[in-house]
C-alpha cells in the first residue's frame, strides 16, 4: 500500500505545471514576508526624524510596552497628542503602530483625539472584557500575508488534484485499473491518501515557515492585546473579545480546515468529471465563484464553509459564538473544522465509490 502511495504521489508533484505553480508560491510568499517583516518597518518619532528596520520595530515595542493594558479614553487621548505630526492631514500619517492603531478609530482629520467613547468603534462587540491595548504590527502582517498565500496554494490544490481521478479516464488507463486486482480500491484509497498528504505537505510546510518568519522578526509581543484595535481594517466586527494570538491560532485552523474542504471537493469532481481538463475547471469554478455571494445576502454561517471564505479568515470570526450546553461558548471556527473533517471522510467513500463504478470503455 505504502509503494501505491508513493506512486500516486509522484504523480500528482511530477508535472510541469505543478513545479510552476510551486515555484511561484515561493516567490510570492517571500516577496510577501520581505514586503512585510521588521525590514520593512518605518516609524517617525517626535523630533521628525525616522527609524527604520529593526530599529523601528524595537521603537514601536517600547512605545506599546508603556501604554499596554485596558485602552481607556484618557489613554487614547494622550497617546494621539503625544505622537500627533500636527498636521492637517495627521490621521493619514504613519507614526508609530500604537498611533496608527488609535488614530483610525478615534482620530480627528489632523490626527487628534475626536471625543468618543473606546466602545464607539466597534458597535458590534458584545463582550464585557474590555478593549486591551498592544503592539500588534507582526500579528497583523502575519495574517494577512497568510491569507493571500492561502488563496494561491488553493489555485495549487486545484490544478494538482484535479487530475487524480480524471486523467485516468482521459488516457483510458481507469480501463487497466479497474481491472487489475486492487484497482477499485487499494488504488482509489491510494489516489485519496497521496492527494491529502500532498495538501497537508503544501500547506504546512508554508504555514509552519511562515510562522517563523514573522516570529524571528517580530517575536510574540502584544499577544495578549485585542485584535480589533489595529490600521489594518481587518476584524473590527468581532464580537466577542479575541486577541491577537487568539486570532492567529483561529485563522491557522481555518486556513487547514478550508484545505480540507477544498481537497475534498477537487477530489470528488475529479472523480465525477469524464476528462482532466473539465475537472480542472469545474473545481477552478466551484473555488473563485463563491468568492462572488459575499455581495449576495448569503449568511456567514454558509459562507464560512467554503475554502475561499476560510482563507480570508475574517468572516467565520465575525460570526457571535455559538452556546452550548452548559453554557460553554465556542467559536464558529470549530464548526468549519469539523465540516472539513466531515468532507473529508465523505471524499474518503465516495470518491472510491463513484471511481470503482466508473464504466469502463
Amino acid at each position: 500500500m505504502m509503494r501505491l502511495i508513493r506512486f500516486e504521489f509522484e504523480k500528482i508533484v511530477n508535472k510541469k505545471i505543478v513545479y510552476a505553480a510551486i515555484a511561484f508560491i515561493l516567490i510570492m510568499g517571500c516577496a510577501m514576508c520581505i514586503g512585510r517583516g521588521a525590514g520593512a518597518q518605518i516609524v517617525r518619532k517626535p523630533d521628525g526624524s525616522y527609524l527604520e528596520g529593526r530599529e523601528a520595530v524595537r521603537y514601536d515595542k517600547e512605545i506599546a510596552a508603556e501604554y499596554e493594558g485596558i485602552l481607556t479614553e484618557k489613554k487614547v487621548e494622550e497617546i494621539l497628542k503625544t505622537y500627533s505630526p500636527n498636521a492637517e492631514d495627521g490621521s493619514f500619517w504613519g507614526i508609530n503602530n500604537i498611533y496608527n492603531s488609535l488614530v483610525s478609530h478615534w482620530g480627528e482629520m489632523d490626527g487628534t483625539y475626536d471625543g468618543t467613547d473606546v466602545l464607539s468603534a466597534f458597535p458590534n462587540y458584545r463582550d464585557d472584557r474590555p478593549m486591551v491595548l498592544g503592539y500588534n504590527e507582526g500579528w497583523l502582517s502575519f495574517l494577512e500575508t497568510g491569507a493571500y498565500m492561502m488563496i494561491f496554494i488553493g489555485c495549487l490544490l486545484v490544478i494538482a488534484l484535479a487530475p487524480v481521478f480524471s486523467e485516468e479516464y482521459t488516457r483510458g488507463m481507469d480501463a487497466l485499473i479497474l481491472t487489475s486486482r486492487h484497482g477499485k480500491r487499494k488504488c482509489a484509497w491510494a489516489k485519496i491518501i497521496a492527494s491529502y498528504l500532498f495538501t497537508f505537505l503544501s500547506v504546512g510546510v508554508w504555514l509552519l515557515f511562515q510562522s517563523f518568519v514573522y516570529w524571528k522578526d517580530f517575536g510574540l509581543d502584544g499577544s495578549g492585546a485585542s485584535v480589533q484595535i489595529n490600521n489594518h481594517f481587518l476584524f473590527f466586527d468581532v464580537p466577542y473579545f479575541l486577541t491577537n494570538m487568539g486570532a492567529a491560532g483561529y485563522c491557522l485552523i481555518l486556513w487547514i480546515g478550508g484545505s480540507l474542504i477544498l481537497t475534498a471537493l477537487v477530489l470528488l469532481l475529479s472523480a465525477l468529471c469524464r476528462s482532466s481538463f473539465a475537472a480542472v475547471i469545474a473545481a477552478l469554478a466551484c473555488y473563485v465563484l463563491p468568492s462572488t455571494l459575499g455581495q449576495m445576502g448569503v449568511p456567514a454561517e454558509i459562507l464560512s464553509l467554503n475554502p475561499t471564505w476560510d482563507f480570508l479568515m475574517e468572516t467565520p470570526l465575525m460570526i457571535p459564538k455559538l452556546s452550548l450546553m452548559g453554557g460553554v461558548q465556542v467559536s464558529y471556527v470549530w464548526v468549519t473544522a469539523a465540516f472539513g473533517l466531515g468532507m473529508s471522510v465523505l471524499s474518503f467513500v465516495l470518491c472510491r465509490r463513484i471511481f470503482a463504478k466508473h464504466q469502463v470503455t
